[in-house]
């Protein structure tokens, strides 16, 4: 099987992802940052009950808190993206490829009917995905994606 047919067969639920780290509507920013540090999280999901209403992300911390005069104790609804684009745990991983790179995601969370959480896939877990079933084809890639070596390694 190819590398893009794996990709185009292959549904999220089928990939070993981590399970989604996920805090209430008004939690604190400053509990959000230091939950991320605990679990080494890249991303929360901000969830109302078992339903997705946002997603804070690393790139939010550098965006929106790094080097600002951010008060801790704000709700993290006020800088989580709202309505995140969300995928299905059955859809294939090839989509999720696809809007990662559309949107310049990396983390998109996963959701089941009436939109109950269900997980996230991570740029990583594509990675590890391609990384472990095509291990030639991914350690074989030169550094940068055109490069091109005029004679093989070691030759």
């Amino acid at each position: 099987m190819s590398v893009e047919d794996a990709l185009r067969e292959t549904k999220i639920r089928e990939l070993p992802l981590s399970p989604a780290v996920c805090v209430a509507m008004g939690t604190r920013v400053g509990e959000v940052l230091e939950l991320m540090k605990q679990r080494r999280a890249h991303c929360v999901l901000i969830c109302e009950g078992a339903y997705l209403r946002g997603i804070f992300t690393e790139r939010d911390v550098v965006n929106k808190i790094l080097g600002m005069p951010v008060d801790l104790q704000a709700p993290i609804e006020s800088f989580m993206t709202p309505s995140p684009v969300t995928l299905h745990p059955e859809d294939r991983v090839w989509e999720a490829m696809r809007l990662m790179d559309e949107g310049g995601y990396r983390h998109i969370p996963l959701v089941v009917e009436g939109g109950r959480v269900a997980g996230v896939i991570s740029v990583q877990d594509i990675i590890n995905f391609l990384a472990e079933h095509f291990p030639t084809e991914v350690f074989n890639l030169p550094p940068r994606s055109r490069q091109v070596f005029a004679a093989p390694e070691g030759a």
